[in-house]
């Protein structure tokens, strides 16, 4: 079993070699923080389908690191790729609809290694990246 909820074996000794150094004073960390509406179901379907198929439809940031004044939306790879940017950019629109924030938000991508050509998309939209 993963001891980061829905991370991979990888993943996980990624993330660990970062909170490691985690460079800033969190005063919250969460895991597989759940975005989004999910799956649409019909109408006449019970209140506990529908609340299963939302936890198992709805989109989820690897982490979530609250300080004082910020929130850190993290993804976590092995090896980072264009994928990884879009789903952080979708993160923070469904973060910002579900809790708002009077937060500075900030998106971070952790991992090994990066795919080519994924830095400059990364400095386009102001993705942090930390690679250890």
């Amino acid at each position: 079993m993963a001891r980061f909820t829905h991370m991979k074996e990888s993943e996980a000794q990624v993330w660990e070699r970062f909170l490691a150094n985690l460079p800033w004073r969190a005063v919250a960390v969460r895991y597989d923080v759940r975005l989004g509406e999910g799956a649409t179901l019909p109408a006449d379907v019970p209140q506990w389908v529908r609340d299963m198929a939302w936890a198992l439809s709805a989109k989820r940031v690897d982490a979530v690191v609250e300080t004082a004044d910020h929130v850190y939306l993290i993804e976590v790879k092995s090896r980072a790729s264009l994928s990884a940017v879009g789903q952080l950019l979708g993160y923070e629109l469904l973060y910002r609809r579900q809790y708002g924030s009077a937060k500075g938000i900030t998106l971070v991508l952790v991992c090994e290694s990066i795919a080519p050509d994924v830095e400059p998309v990364l400095e386009r939209y102001g993705i942090e990246l930390h690679v250890v």
